[in-house]
């Protein structure tokens, strides 16, 4: 560890656990990372850079994510330093330019020895420079002094615009989390419309060199006009062709960098959420954030061009309306057939995406249950129970997943037989039109053809909103995720700490898991002074590792204050707290990966000989070093 910190550990058996708060300095552990004077000279002017941009961030922050890219002992490049200062919430760029000027400055410049400057601003030929040598930290240097040692390259940074309208107004209204998503693609969007129009204005062609044939190529026996309206239908075929192509490579591409987005979104708010939120078992929040699956497979290429493709129902029915007059209505009345019965089952349809989420997400909790309790549920005889539910739970999700498919299917059904109805009645209108003189045999075969053109997107109508119940759904859960209490309260801001001395005093601190449960942890008053020892004695279930909790900020208190070195733990930023405070819980978990992966789990380490140094002083050295596989 770096600077003054603590150490908190639950260890003993037998309904005891050891308290001990100690300056990590005083220890004989091993540090965590180390870094060379020239990268937390670097950090250092990353940080002043952002709190000039209003975002407040400590020089150990930078060094830690300059970490996860790079070893301490390596030269800190600009990407990494543009990396740093994104994830402390700036949006950042790496550019190379050919001179200073004006308009590029705040900005840290490279210069040809390495080193990084933090230029502040530039007038009447000066550059200001951030130095700390001088008595505003301020130095003013002659640009025709600066660029004969400026790389040219720079790393800028500013504040996203959601930051800057959060601080400067109060009332300022969040946008969703995910249909935020979408406004950063509108020049996507706005192409996929005009491809969409251009498509079915060419899908047009189809019809007109049906109607030019049947009434003029037919009676006059013109080969040449024929094969001429024939290449101008082809033609117009391979471009809708293209069009739809390039539409759903579009959207393809915009989809993709949305769930990423979204995805990163979701994995980030479920991490820094409160571990002491209440309601929220494991099992429910794997459920939610597997259910984005059906969300991705919605805003499809296929399912957005239907969308994109209804608007223009409506110029197709000016396209019949001019061809074929008063047949147009019956499209109308065939459209409206074809929508009507979808309306009316969506309540029935909500309702059965609700109750299959709900015995999905039971099963997946049981389920988990029964993975990580194994040994329990076969000491126990318990197989038969779990059988049990385990076949009510997914007969039942079969049972309304069936039965929504079976709606969805006689919707489908209804939608496509109204369709094929439609024509042949307009076939008939038409053909009694005909009769009076009033009709051609072109003009019969271009509306049947547009009426199937017209009616078509109508057809995957019903389908779309069977689907668009389960992502409404499923965005409905994952709004739980996203709006559920967060570690840091982005509406706050928090005191910032490089050092904790270890000093913990406890005020009149109660803490409960449910309001209508008993309390856990009664502590009316105690002192912890750094260096002391403490012995917490108590049964299984007494609140020890709840008590360590607390110290931790992991938990908070429901009545009382928890105080170190002075102040409130609740105002100190939560990732000073986990930087500064070790916690070794009695409930040790093994992630995925080799001892090394689990070893260095914040990624700050890359020397194994500082790894194995570690083991020895776990006491672990050796058996590690004779073990086959090692690391």
């Amino acid at each position: 560890m770096t600077g003054g910190a603590v150490r908190l550990a639950v260890t003993g058996t037998g309904g005891k656990a050891r308290l001990k708060s100690v300056d990590a300095g005083s220890g004989t552990a091993p540090e965590t990372h180390r870094f060379d004077e020239r990268a937390r000279t670097r950090a250092e002017l990353a940080r002043v850079y952002a709190g000039i941009l209003g975002v407040e961030v400590l020089a150990s922050d930078i060094l830690e994510w300059i970490a996860v890219l790079q070893r301490p002992d390596m030269p800190v490049a600009p990407q990494t330093i543009a990396y740093a200062l994104e994830n402390a919430g700036l949006l950042t760029a790496v550019e190379t330019v050919s001179r200073a000027t004006d308009d590029l400055w705040p900005a840290l410049a490279q210069m040809t020895s390495g080193q990084f400057l933090l230029v502040m601003g530039q007038s009447r030929g000066d550059l200001v420079i951030f130095d700390t040598t001088c008595p505003d930290n301020r130095a003013h240097v002659p640009v025709a002094d600066f660029e004969p040692y400026f790389t040219g390259t720079v790393v800028r940074a500013e504040a996203p615009l959601e930051r800057i309208a959060r601080n400067h107004m109060p009332d300022f209204a969040r946008e969703h989390w995910f249909w935020s998503g979408f406004s950063r693609f509108k020049r996507q969007f706005a192409e996929v419309a005009l491809g969409s129009l251009v498509g079915n204005m060419l899908a047009v062609a189809v019809a007109l060199f049906s109607l030019q044939v049947y009434d003029r190529v037919i009676p006059h026996q013109s080969e040449a006009t024929l094969w001429v309206l024939a290449a101008g239908a082809g033609l117009a075929l391979l471009m809708e062709a293209l069009v739809k192509g390039a539409r759903a490579q579009l959207m393809d591409g915009a989809g993709r960098q949305i769930e990423l987005g979204v995805q990163e979104m979701l994995l980030n708010r479920l991490l820094g959420m409160r571990s002491d939120l209440k309601g929220r078992s494991p099992s429910q929040l794997f459920a939610t954030m597997r259910e984005f699956g059906s969300v991705r497979e919605f805003f499809t290429a296929s399912t957005v061009g239907t969308l994109a493709d209804i608007p223009f129902i409506f110029l197709f029915l000016m396209l019949v309306a001019s061809i074929a007059g008063p047949v147009v209505w019956i499209l109308v009345g065939g459209g409206i057939l074809m929508v009507l019965p979808g309306l009316f089952m969506q309540r029935r349809m909500v309702r059965l995406t609700h109750e299959m989420q709900g015995a999905s997400a039971k099963s997946s909790r049981l389920l988990q249950e029964a993975l990580f309790e194994l040994d329990t549920i076969k000491t126990q005889r318990a197989e038969d129970r779990i059988r049990r539910m385990w076949t009510e739970l997914t007969a039942l999700t079969a049972l309304k997943s069936s039965e929504q498919r079976r709606i969805a299917s006689a919707l489908t059904i209804w939608s496509q037989g109204v369709q094929q109805g439609t024509y042949v009645m307009a076939v008939v209108a038409g053909t009694y039109m005909v009769f009076a003189g009033q009709f051609t045999v072109g003009s019969i075969i271009a509306t049947g053809i547009l009426t199937s053109r017209t009616l078509a997107p109508l057809t995957q109508l019903s389908n779309l909103w069977a689907r668009w119940n389960n992502v409404s759904a499923a965005l409905t859960a994952m709004d739980g995720i996203v709006s559920a209490p967060q570690d840091a309260d982005e509406e706050r801001s928090y005191l910032r700490r490089e050092t904790l001395k270890g000093q913990f005093e406890l005020r009149e601190v109660q803490f409960r898991y449910d309001e209508d449960t008993a309390q856990v942890v009664d502590i009316p008053a105690q002192m912890v002074q750094p260096g002391q020892h403490l012995a917490i004695l108590g049964a299984n279930g007494s609140g020890k590792s709840t008590f360590l909790k607390l110290l931790t900020g992991l938990y908070a208190p429901t009545r009382g204050t928890v105080m170190i070195d002075g102040t409130d733990m609740a105002q100190i930023e939560p990732r000073d707290l986990r930087r500064l405070i070790g916690y070794l819980g009695a409930d040790v978990r093994l992630f995925a990966g080799t001892l090394r992966d689990n070893l260095n789990l914040n990624l700050l380490e890359r020397d194994d000989a500082r790894l194995m140094q570690a083991l020895d002083f776990a006491g672990l050295g050796p058996f590690v070093a004779s073990h086959p596989k090692g690391l």
